[in-house]
């Protein structure tokens, strides 16, 4: 029985030395095609990069207006610092980051976003040598906006002297200020439950913004000493939530949980502490108690 015709391989149908050169042939075309395509994408991103690098403040603004539109706000505040870069000396830049960290709760940022926009405008004003106008309406409006965000924060000494810049007496910034003086004054003569009242009216019906450790500290202080231990937790739990690396709040929390017999817990924020400074005294020395008195127990 006659076998059907055996097919012959590409290279048995084209002679070796041709076969070679079309690969060969193959091959240099494809590396052409891809440094073609390389070279266009590379030019393509130096395109953008570049156009990036060109755009004007008011494009950037409108980038960050997008970008807080889409709840972005790392993009947001990205694009606005880019936009002071370019104008730095233009307090609406400041003004619109202001705004923005703002509603990110980072008021100590905003703090200093206000503060420069006012700087600027007052400079601007001393420059032209004219205080009337836009700017002068501009700056008393920050300048306002600034010393209600200093009340917000506990500031209120700072947010009475802004007032008094504007030649204006606000009600809410002078009782805060003598509610927290009344505070300072009973905590320094360890007058504890007054300063607890005091500290307590101030972050209620002033300091609401809730940026504001120093006075959480000293009225957890003042809970500790009048053994209100669960009062201490609460607000160096505060403390804590905003400001991690607190080591105070760390060891004061600890000796509170101590007071309650929950060793565990007293345990875990003494080395909470020391992990951020292992040579912290206070921290260092509730450890050392809270293992003597387990040991003991044992």
């Amino acid at each position: 029985m006659m076998s059907g015709p055996q097919l012959l391989s590409p290279q048995q149908q084209v002679p070796r030395s041709l076969w070679s050169l079309l690969c060969m042939t193959t091959l240099l075309l494809s590396s052409i095609q891809l440094t073609i395509a390389t070279s266009t994408t590379s030019s393509s991103d130096d395109n953008n990069n570049g156009n990036k690098k060109d755009l004007s403040a008011g494009k950037l603004r409108q980038l960050a207006e997008n970008a807080l539109m889409e709840r972005k706000f790392t993009d947001a505040e990205s694009y606005y610092r880019q936009a002071i870069s370019v104008e730095p000396t233009n307090s609406a830049n400041h003004y619109k980051l202001y705004n923005l960290h703002k509603r990110m709760r980072s008021y100590g940022d905003a703090l200093g976003d206000i503060t420069t926009a006012c700087e600027l405008l007052e400079k601007s004003e001393d420059n032209d040598g004219n205080s009337s106008g836009k700017n002068k309406n501009k700056t008393m409006e920050y300048k306002r906006i600034k010393a209600k965000l200093l009340v917000n924060l506990g500031r209120c000494e700072d947010a009475v002297s802004e007032y008094k810049s504007l030649n204006e007496v606000n009600e809410d910034a002078t009782n805060c200020a003598h509610v927290t003086n009344a505070a300072l004054s009973a905590y320094q003569q360890s007058d504890w439950s007054a300063a607890i009242q005091h500290f307590g009216n101030v972050l209620t019906n002033y300091a609401t913004l809730g940026d504001t450790p120093d006075l959480l500290y000293m009225k957890s202080q003042a809970e500790y000493n009048v053994g209100d231990y669960y009062g201490t937790i609460s607000d160096t739990g505060k403390i804590l939530k905003s400001y991690p690396q607190h080591l105070e709040a760390y060891q004061l929390r600890g000796e509170a949980y101590f007071r309650l017999n929950e060793m565990d817990m007293a345990q875990k924020h003494f080395r909470e502490g020391l992990k951020l400074d292992p040579e912290h005294g206070g921290c260092k020395e509730g450890h050392r108690l809270l293992k003597k008195v387990t040991k003991n127990d044992k």
